[in-house]
């Protein structure tokens, strides 16, 4: 019977001292007064009003409040729904709150403002200089997690996951922070190796990106690009950082879109430098191929500016014309470089609004439409034999250099070669309707030529080869080729006059030798 006694006696005790710790916890974090002195302590940290709606102490598994309702600013520029601050029994009786841990719930929060929030949290003891209310004094916390919290940054938004620590009071460490966003899933680690001078590194591995909505997000967490694409969530912008962002943020990627083109492979390294982001030594591979080069956000200049350069090797043109709107409208391999800027801060935008450079070389392709010329050729005379290998459609390089406005490309040093005609031309090619318009002379092949009939060979001859002004319009996807007759017409009468001077500086030069 003692044995029961026994066990009846320790849980009595145990309840009794579990209500007196519950009491005593009630006692040290109940009440408006510790609400009061956490509201005045965050207040002095932010710069900015802070309110909490409710706090309510809780015993396990660890001491603390979970605070409902916060409100950051007059005008409530950040609101957070749930969060909850434990620390250690110990330090409370003391009216100390030391190595806290903070969760964050359930809540949208601009990401100027979490890194504003996140300098007040390094810096929680030392910016409370009075006594606050119930001698309640948060000195120092270690551990910040957030729970299915959305980062905003402009139009963009990340939910995520984080699990964090503070060391030595300014260095911020990140061992996991899974992030999702419409076509993004990714895994982020690092650290800010200080939070006061804003300084830091991170590694970022992606099973999907969205590289453009990684660009814009980070674009617009920069001053210029905040005030270019607000957030909704901030109506005010939190105060200005006394040091601009220094961070280097290494991303790889398995699959994803960049500028509305699926890539696999990709690999960069973005650098943030106060109000410009730049994606160095960016590679991926896409349509068969690959490109290197960098992307970039300049926030310096009056209006901001998304810069693209880079090369491109061995792109399947087949899927490139295909993805552009034009399926079966040419094959061949794709190389060739870019330079591309426009203003704004969101890259899909941008881009239909850029300007700059390229240089394209297209090799061992077809087009269909080119046999036209060949059949326009052969109605002046006849073929002799079989047509050989290679001939009609294919040719063997395609090269021009683009100068790029809006949406549309414009050349002037256009070539193809090909078995039966090398083509030189210049003109545009509309990027939102595909339309063409080139105005280019096609030159017969010796071999073609020959088979040409005598009053073409005349009429549009240049030495040994048949050459026929031409316009080429259409789509795209449709060529149309037409030969122009008046400057064919122009060249006959030149050719015609060079033909009778020549006779007859002929006939002159033999009665001159009679």
């Amino acid at each position: 019977m003692k044995k029961p006694r026994r066990i009846v006696v320790v849980a009595v005790v145990l309840l009794v001292a579990v209500a007196g710790l519950a009491l005593a916890v009630r006692v040290l974090l109940g009440g408006d007064r510790i609400k009061a002195a956490v509201e005045s302590q965050a207040s002095a940290a932010l710069g900015r009003p802070v309110t909490i709606r409710t706090a309510v102490p809780r015993l396990l598994p660890r001491v603390g409040l979970d605070l409902t309702g916060i409100t950051v600013g007059a005008e409530r520029e950040v609101t957070i729904d749930q969060a909850r601050l434990t620390t250690g029994l110990l330090a409370l009786v003391r009216g100390r709150v030391e190595d806290a841990e903070i969760l964050v719930e359930q809540s949208r929060i601009d990401v100027r403002w979490a890194l504003n929030l996140l300098g007040a949290v390094a810096d929680a003891g030392s910016k409370a200089s009075t006594p606050a209310p119930a001698q309640l004094t948060i000195e120092s916390i270690g551990r910040l997690a957030l729970r299915d919290v959305t980062l905003v940054a402009g139009s963009r938004a990340l939910l995520v996951d984080l699990d964090s620590s503070l060391t030595g009071g300014d260095r911020f460490v990140v061992s996991r922070l899974q992030g999702r966003s419409e076509g993004s899933d990714l895994l982020a680690s690092g650290e800010l190796t200080s939070v006061a001078r804003r300084t830091g590194a991170f590694t970022v591995e992606a099973q999907t990106l969205d590289l453009d909505g990684l660009m814009a997000f980070l674009a617009a967490a920069t001053p210029a690009g905040a005030r270019q694409s607000p957030s909704p969530e901030t109506r005010s912008a939190p105060p200005a950082a006394a040091v601009p962002l220094h961070l280097d943020i290494a991303v790889r990627a398995r699959q994803g879109r960049a500028l509305g083109l699926g890539f696999t492979k990709l690999s960069t390294t973005s650098r943030m430098r106060g109000g410009a982001v730049a994606l160095d030594d960016l590679s991926m591979e896409m349509f068969g191929g690959r490109f290197a080069g960098s992307a970039g956000f300049d926030g310096s200049q009056r209006e901001p500016r998304l810069e693209w350069r880079g090369t491109f090797e061995n792109l399947d043109v087949p899927a490139l014309v295909a993805f552009a709107g034009s399926p079966g409208s040419m094959t061949g391999r794709l190389a060739g470089t870019v330079a591309l800027a426009a203003a704004g801060v969101e890259p899909l935008d941008a881009i239909k609004r850029a300007r700059g450079t390229a240089r394209v070389s297209i090799t061992d392709g077809r087009v269909p439409g080119l046999d036209i010329v060949r059949n326009v050729v052969l109605a002046f005379g006849k073929a002799s034999g079989e047509r050989p290998a290679g001939s009609g459609e294919a040719f063997t390089r395609l090269a021009a250099s683009l100068a790029v406005g809006g949406r549309m490309m414009s050349t002037n040093d256009l070539t193809l070669a090909s078995h039966d005609l090398d083509v030189t031309g210049e003109g545009t090619l509309s990027l939102a309707s595909q339309a063409v318009n080139l105005r280019c002379d096609v030159m017969l092949s010796r071999e073609l030529s020959a088979q040409a009939g005598r009053d073409l060979y005349r009429l549009a001859r240049e030495g040994e080869r048949i050459v026929l002004p031409a316009r080429i319009g259409g789509t795209v996807a449709s060529p149309t080729v037409f030969v122009d007759v008046q400057a064919a017409l122009n060249r006959a009468i030149r050719n015609r006059a060079e033909d009778e001077v020549k006779s007859f500086l002929d006939r002159l030069g033999k009665r001159i030798k009679k």
